[in-house]
């Protein structure tokens, strides 16, 4: 009855606005417009908003609530410029936290309502950021997740610092024994460990040409880059080398389409992709890869996926050409605790006249989430186990095996979350055994990066 009542008011009031604005507001007092024109933008009258609060700006310009009832009129009235106009007004006026968030919300739904939804996105960040209390941040992250369904690009942005024991995969050993003869050799310069910090950035984004019910298609581009600093013990081992000479660098460009098979459980897509690789700033490589992959949801949380790649890649320089095959099997599901388990195999087939590029390469995986923080830290662990065989080595006769094992675990600090990004800290250990003792290794590192916190 209550409602009934104040559409009719609010109905007579817009009919008595718009036969005289002066009449109306000799009548009612600015804070009786304002409170006027808040009720008519959120019951759907929005012309009448629009035009209360517009006198209301006529009156006073530094009138913050007014500019964003405006804003959030005209938005509602598909002038999204002037949406875009008060709300920019609003963000100026704006001094205390909660007034600020308020305008960053009005900046991104305007941006939104334009089509600039990437820049929407980074006003619902800052919204995030400076969100007066946990059920406000959360209404932001709530609006973040829905602008980006809606927005064709997807961005994702990498950074890491990892202090390493050994950046060029060295050898760990001294010493080694070549072509199975009882002598042992002196291992020296690069052909050994050496420490230091590996620096990585990269990219990856994706514009959606193509969203429907049945199928999406995606354009896709990534560039990445990882470059390295020496310690004082590396140079020590290996005086003439620096840290770029182990940099490489990568970019691509690729094409992704997925279907949406008729179960309605299942989506079967492909992938393809031209790249091109440089090591220590000279191009190694240049590769096309095509790949299929099928996905399907079992039970209540579970996801089983299965993908085969291939990758022809073309040697630059002395470097060879090779063929790879890869099959990838994966299973991952939330247990009822809410922790996460996922399950993988893999198994690589190279192809190359150099020996070093021809070789068969199988791993399992698994990694384990927990839902509820230690302490400040979310916390995963994982485990790799990998198998590798050469039939071919040009330091043996006996060809080339190696098995290893890779151990991380990976803290998440989502209390120290700035603009919607939190810190993570990595903490790795890798070792390789080998029948030759130059391929053995072994390497320890702390990885500091950033991820998105939703």
């Amino acid at each position: 009855m209550w409602v009934r009542s104040c559409r009719i008011g609010l109905a007579v009031c817009a009919l008595a606005f718009a036969a005289t604005q002066s009449s109306a507001q000799a009548v009612l007092s600015p804070d009786q417009m304002r409170a006027l024109a808040g009720e008519a933008v959120l019951q759907g009258q929005a012309r009448l908003a629009f035009d209360l609060s517009g006198a209301l700006i006529g009156r006073d310009d530094t009138d913050l609530d007014a500019h964003l009832i405006r804003s959030r009129a005209a938005r509602n009235l598909g002038r999204n410029d002037d949406a875009l106009t008060h709300a920019r007004r609003a963000w100026a006026l704006a001094e205390d936290e909660n007034a600020r968030y308020a305008a960053a919300l009005a900046m991104a739904q305007a941006l939104s309502s334009s089509g600039r939804r990437t820049a929407a996105q980074l006003w619902l960040r800052r919204a995030i950021q400076i969100a007066p209390n946990e059920a406000h941040k959360a209404r932001a992250a709530q609006d973040f997740r829905y602008v980006r369904r809606q927005n064709p690009w997807s961005t994702a942005l990498r950074f890491s610092v990892t202090p390493s024991s050994n950046i060029n995969n060295g050898s760990r050993n001294e010493t080694s024994e070549l072509f199975g003869l009882p002598l042992e050799f002196a291992l020296e310069g690069e052909a050994r460990a050496l420490s230091g910090v590996e620096i990585s950035a990269g990219l990856g984004t994706r514009y959606r040409l193509v969203e429907t019910d049945r199928k999406n298609t995606d354009l896709l581009f990534g560039l990445s880059h990882r470059t390295y600093v020496l310690s004082d013990e590396a140079k020590s081992i290996a005086p003439d080398a620096e840290g770029s000479d182990f940099a490489t660098s990568s970019v691509y460009i690729g094409l992704r389409e997925d279907y949406a098979l008729p179960s309605g459980r299942a989506r079967l897509g492909w992938d393809a992709r031209l790249g091109r690789t440089w090591y220590a700033g000279d191009p190694l490589l240049s590769y096309a890869r095509l790949a299929a992959e099928y996905r399907r949801a079992t039970g209540k949380s579970g996801i089983l996926n299965l993908s085969i790649s291939h990758e022809g890649q073309t040697g630059e320089g002395t470097r060879e050409d090779a063929s790879i095959w890869s099959a990838h099997l994966g299973y991952g599901m939330a247990l009822e605790n809410g922790n996460t388990l996922s399950l993988s195999t893999s198994f690589i087939r190279s192809e190359s006249d150099a020996d070093y590029l021809d070789y068969d390469q199988r791993a399992i995986s698994a990694r384990y989430g927990l839902a509820k923080p230690i302490g400040p830290a979310q916390l995963e662990f994982g485990l790799t186990l990998s198998e590798k065989t050469h039939d071919r080595s040009n330091v043996t006769t006996d060809g080339r095996e190696e098995r290893s094992i890779e151990a991380h675990v990976t803290a998440a600090l989502p209390n120290m979350d700035f603009y919607g990004f939190i810190p993570t800290i990595t903490l790795k250990a890798e070792r390789t055994q080998a029948n030759v003792d130059l391929y053995e290794t072994e390497n320890f590192g702390i990885q500091l990066g950033i991820r998105s916190a939703f």
